[in-house]
């Protein structure tokens, strides 16, 4: 049977007592250091996680202001835009008035002008014909003078002749 021995239970806990400093000095020592590097790493990695995720909802906030503002910038950019092209439609019609006055005006000019050298070329005409018609008249009374002078001479002359036979 099982006999229990006094020294066979002082070196059986002996025995124990230096398995248990043997193997807490060479395997539950390393073991514990290696669990705690690894919580370190562990615990380094899930903040490292948390920086990146903080910068990465940083960085979008940004992107989105960014974006906000490349918006509003491209609305600012297509309004300047559109006021630069009134404008500029607004000084080509103005242009375009102030030539279309420009060559009206001119126009307007050269008809007077046109007028006046029309007035006087009828003018012209005009006192053309009263001269030949005065130099018609005055060559018809001139015709009509000789004519009557003529008449005159012949009736002189027939009335000399009869007075002298």
């Amino acid at each position: 049977m099982l006999k229990l021995d006094l020294w066979n239970i002082v070196f059986t806990v002996i025995n124990l007592l230096v398995l248990y400093i043997a193997m807490s000095k060479f395997l539950i020592g390393p073991v514990t250091a290696i669990m705690e590097k690894r919580k370190e790493l562990i615990d380094g990695q899930l903040e490292h996680a948390a920086k990146t995720e903080e910068e990465a909802l940083q960085l979008k906030a940004d992107y989105e202001k960014d974006l906000s503002s490349a918006k509003e910038e491209s609305r600012a950019i297509v309004e300047k835009a559109r006021n630069d092209g009134k404008a500029e439609y607004d000084r080509i019609v103005k242009e375009a008035d102030e030539k279309a006055s420009e060559i009206i005006s001119k126009a307007n000019k050269t008809i007077e002008l046109e007028r006046q050298k029309t007035l006087q070329d009828m003018e012209s005409e005009i006192a053309g014909l009263a001269l030949a018609a005065a130099a018609k008249i005055m060559n018809d009374k001139q015709d009509d003078n000789t004519a009557l002078y003529n008449k005159f001479l012949a009736k002189a002359g027939d009335a000399n002749d009869a007075a002298g036979n």
